[in-house]
């Protein structure tokens, strides 16, 4: 199976985006802050989120740059991100549509390049990671924050099968050795990794996870088997938990920031 189309990605978000708009991992989850502490936004500087959906980091930033343009492939998304812009109260958030594959950006243009939660669904990593580089000013610092694997062979295709019945359009969650390398490849100074970041302290819910993806209730029943019969190890490391007739577990993520020193 290939990697995914970005029209097959914009249809898939764009028909979802209401359900991303008010998910507790997505609106208030604990990498937003993490990206923030670690890159030290300052006023005069200009932020791009790169598969930005509802908006959640850019509209974080927002009141600590001068402007933050929120990138996705769904228009739909652009919408929510508008409409979570207002609800803020912040007017330096625009909307931009487009691939990362292919950023509508000139070299240099920014201080600050984000993407949480979507760089598992490029389908060219290291062309992306390539683009974001080159659209990011020397000094100016690019922070992820995405669904990771250790450095096990077994749960890392577990966990990378569990996300790819979730939701089709998934390529790759990636470990965060991984993830030094891609910045390596790229020519940034890796300046901050965390290898396990939980984004909210009581864990995710099986079915809220797949409903705001529209699995249907077959991958339900499957993801569930494959949570509660998994070796003790992969139990451990996604702490999964039953919860009535849900399962509760976590989805780890790496935080990894880095600068462009030339």
């Amino acid at each position: 199976m290939g990697a995914p189309r970005p029209g097959e990605i914009a249809r898939q978000f764009g028909e979802h985006a209401r359900l991303y708009a008010v998910s507790k991992a997505h609106a208030e989850g604990a990498t937003r802050h993490i990206l923030i502490e670690r890159m030290q936004p300052v006023a005069d500087e200009w932020l791009l989120d790169v598969g930005s959906g509802p908006g959640p980091v850019a509209v974080a930033f927002a009141p600590y740059v001068a402007h933050a343009v929120a990138f996705d492939l769904a228009p739909e998304m652009l919408h929510a991100a508008r409409l979570a812009a207002r609800r803020a109260e912040v007017t330096n958030v625009a909307g931009v549509c487009g691939d990362v594959h292919r950023l509508p950006f000139g070299d240099r243009r920014f201080a600050l390049v984000t993407s949480r939660a979507c760089p598992h669904h490029f389908a060219d990593i290291g062309r992306a990671v390539a683009e974001m580089a080159r659209v990011l000013a020397r000094g100016g610092r690019i922070g992820i924050a995405d669904g990771t694997v250790p450095d096990d062979p077994e749960i890392d295709v577990f966990l990378n099968r569990l996300d790819t019945l979730h939701d089709p359009t998934t390529v790759r969650n990636y470990s965060a050795r991984e993830w030094r390398g891609f910045f390596a490849d790229a020519g940034l100074r890796v300046d901050a990794v965390d290898d396990y970041v939980v984004e909210i302290p009581e864990g995710r819910s099986l079915l809220d996870w797949l409903a705001r993806s529209g699995a249907s209730s077959a991958v339900a029943e499957q993801c569930r088997r494959m949570l509660l019969d998994a070796p003790a190890k992969t139990r451990d490391y996604l702490r999964v938990r039953p919860d009535g007739d849900d399962v509760r577990f976590e989805l780890p993520r790496v935080v990894i920031t880095a600068t462009r020193t030339s």
